[in-house]
């Protein structure tokens, strides 16, 4: 459990100090650009470029997150169709094996009873025997 929020506590430190880089490095490059020796319209046009080349790079990369992402899937799509495959192949070989000890624990009762009712013949037949000649 405390390995657990050691974990979240480094990754929420990483984030913010991610964010924070990415903050600076932004406010940075604006206010370069804004306090560059060139003239407003130049100013203004450079900003367009490089927004135009940051949301193109984001584009991008949101792409190959998007690619990454519905390849993961697929993998975890075949994974799970294969522990199903398994599962079920596990459930129909125990289905088997259930009826088949079934069917040699019922031949195997019916012997034993088979075997006990003679038993009991043979033990009431010696008691009526044994009555008889007692009489």
């Amino acid at each position: 459990m405390n390995e657990e929020k050691n974990n979240e506590s480094v990754r929420n430190c990483f984030s913010g100090v991610i964010t924070s880089l990415l903050a600076g490095l932004s406010a940075g490059f604006i206010l370069g650009i804004l306090f560059a020796p060139k003239s407003g319209k130049e100013t203004r046009k450079e900003i367009k470029e490089k927004s135009e080349e940051v949301i193109n790079k984001s584009r991008e990369e949101l792409g190959k997150a998007t690619d990454k992402t519905k390849e993961y899937i697929e993998k975890s799509k075949v994974k799970l169709a294969e522990l199903r495959s398994m599962g079920e192949e596990f459930l129909e070989k125990s289905h088997e094996k259930m009826a088949d000890v079934s069917r040699v624990a019922g031949t195997g009762a019916k012997e034993a009873g088979d075997k006990i009712k003679k038993a009991i013949k043979k033990g009431k037949a010696k008691a009526r025997k044994i009555e008889k000649e007692l009489s």
